[in-house]
Parts: C-alpha cells; structure tokens; sequence
C-alpha cells in the first residue's frame, strides 16, 4: 500500500506554497488567515462547517475593513473564490487522508482574490492597516501578557493544552520558562510531555526576538538532565522541542543529546527527543552523527528499538535495513502526543512501514 505523503498547501491562483495562517489583527473575527505575495487572501476553516463566516473574512481583509464595497462586489466579475479541502490546520498540509496523526481531518481553506483594477485600490490601504494594527494589537497582547504565572495557573494552561497561551506569556515574561521548567519533573508523564512541548513552543517565538535568552535556558537544561543528583526526566525531551522547532538555529546540540545515550539510564529520554527531532526538523539531525543509533540498535530494549524505527522513519534513512534479524518482536507501549497516552504498537508492524517507506523513496 502506497502511502500518501502530506503535502504544503499552495495558492491556487499562484501555485506557490502559503505560510500557515495566523490571526491577522484586523479585528473582523477570530479565524485565522494569510495573504499571499500574489494579492490573494486565505482564511482557515478548521472545522469545515463555518464557510459563510470565513467567506466573509476573506472578503473583508481584501477589502482592508470596507463593508461597503465588500457587499456590494459581484462574484467572479470582481473576485474569484476558490476553496481547497482536507485542510489539517496543527500540521499546515493537506494530508490526504481522512485521518492523520489520530485527527479527522475537516478544515478547509478558502481563498479569495480581488479583480486587478480593485486589488490596485485597495492593496496599499490593506498592507498599512495590517501593520498599524499589528503594531497596537502586537502591543497591547504583550502588555497583557506581561505577568508571572503561579503553578497553579501554569499547570491548568498546560492540562486545557493553551499552548499559545503558554507562549504568550513566555514571551511576555521570559522568566516564566522557569516555572515551565518544574512541570519537566512532575510525577504525571502526560504533563512532564505538556510542559516539554510548551518549552519548544514558546522557544520558537523567544528565539526570534531574545536567542540569546533561548541558548542559555537550553544549556540550562543540558545541565540539569547531566545532574547525577537529578531526574533526567523531560529536560532532554524539552531540549529536544525546542530543537525540533527552531529549525537550524540550535542544531549543534544534537550532538549532547547523543552523548547521553552512553549512559543506559538516559538513553530512553535521549531517543525520545532525537525521534522528536527527525519528525519534523529531519535536516538538522542528519547533520548529526544519527549513524550512532546503528550500533545501539541491537543492544536497547525493544521500546527504545521501535523508537530508533521510527527515527529511520522520519529520515528516510536505509542504513537501518540491514539490521532487520536485530528487530527484537512483540508490541511495546510508545508515547503518542496526539491523545498525551501511551499506545501500544507492534515492532514488526514498525519496522514494515519503515521498509516500505524508504524502499518507496529509493
């Protein structure tokens, strides 16, 4: 069975990628939205059954707010609209499946582009009302944001999985990473992962504006997980976030994350945040030296074997191929971020799809 690879969505009047949506701070609603370097808007539907509000967000961002002229244009006379299915909005692609990382897929994107002699009217005045509004919204959001989070308060963000509040508030306040960083150690496995995933998260944001901030707290927690007197528990896997979303930025340190696996009792947290790593920042770990796993593989356990399957996976990597008669057998429970429970996979099962995958790819 052939699998079907996501793909990024591309504007269809263009056929050029999009950037993610993002609310755009033009206060018509609260859906998320794009403007293409080619003039066309696009608003997210991620549920799929909201069309006629989205429409109409389209419709008013390209007419920079003007409710007049935007009721009164003509369709296909003054804009085109066109609509691209099977949206999944957390990953930005179009998965082409009904299901995809244990999530039915039902957004869709609506695209809307103005006719040239109205889009000349109209594009000045919507760039210099998107800025002023970025400008103050941008302001007044970190204003409100600027705040110390109690444990209490962090910890009911974190279970109601608020991400954007979390990084809201770290970037209001840097110093509530600090507090991010005690949940690493709670007992709770689900929250050690919340807060990890916060970390990452919020490290995305930080590093654009204070990278320095990022580096230390990142070094931080290489410190603590090498604590002989301390847990390892989460400062790796957070290390790895804040590696799987930054891109190239903190790539180097890959390599203190392979350092651990030569100490039996890290190698678990290690594995964990290099398959974090490959899922989605899968050219920074190549960079690094990945082949190490080879030899680890017929040594670990088998939850940390289907762990190294699925970081070939992630890579595409057909070194692993050889070591099939290596693959211990059974099921074994792995972590799945999209319920926050574990699950139970079988590694023969694991390895299949990894030997179909890069067979495909070769």
């Amino acid at each position: 069975m052939k699998l079907k690879i996501p793909q990024i969505p591309t504007c269809p009047f263009c056929k050029n990628p999009i950037a993610k949506p993002t609310f755009l701070p033009l206060g018509f609603s609260d859906y998320e939205a794009g403007v293409c370097a080619c003039g066309a808007i696009y608003v997210c539907d991620p549920t799929g059954f909201s069309r006629g509000a989205v429409f109409l967000e389209a419709l008013l961002i390209a007419c920079a707010g003007d409710w007049d002229l935007a009721l009164n244009l003509i369709p296909e006379e003054d804009y085109q609209e066109i609509w691209i299915e099977n949206y999944d909005p957390q990953s930005h692609t179009i998965p082409g499946e009904p299901l995809y990382e244990g999530r039915k897929i039902r957004g869709a994107l609506c695209f809307l582009k103005l006719t040239e002699d109205i889009e000349v009217l109209k594009e000045k005045e919507r760039k210099e009302k998107l800025k002023r509004a970025s400008t103050e919204e941008s302001q007044k959001r970190l204003n409100s944001y600027k705040k110390r989070l109690s444990k209490l308060e962090m910890e009911k963000l974190l279970i109601q999985d608020s991400y954007q509040e979390l990084v809201n508030y770290v970037v209001g306040e840097p110093l509530n990473l600090s507090q991010l960083q005690k949940f690493l150690y709670h007992p709770e496995e689900a929250l050690r992962k919340r807060a990890a995933l916060s970390i990452g998260k919020a490290s995305k944001v930080l590093s654009e504006v204070q990278p320095e901030r990022v580096l230390d707290f990142l070094k931080r927690l290489l410190y603590a997980a090498s604590d002989s007197a301390a847990s390892p528990w989460g400062a790796l896997e957070a290390v790895g976030e804040i590696i799987r979303e930054t891109g190239p930025k903190f790539k180097l340190f890959i390599k203190n994350l392979f350092g651990f696996l030569h100490y039996p009792e890290y190698i678990p947290y290690a594995l964990s945040a290099l398959e974090r790593i490959a899922e989605k920042n899968r050219e920074a770990l190549k960079e690094g030296p990945y082949l190490r796993l080879l030899s680890l593989f017929p040594k670990v356990a088998s939850p940390e074997q289907a762990l190294i399957v699925l970081i070939f996976t992630h890579l595409k990597g057909k070194e692993l191929l050889g070591y099939r008669d290596k693959l211990k057998s059974g099921e074994v429970e792995i972590f799945d971020y999209a319920t926050f429970k574990r699950k139970k996979v079988d590694l023969s099962q694991l390895w299949d799809n990894y030997e179909s995958l890069v067979k495909e790819s070769i």
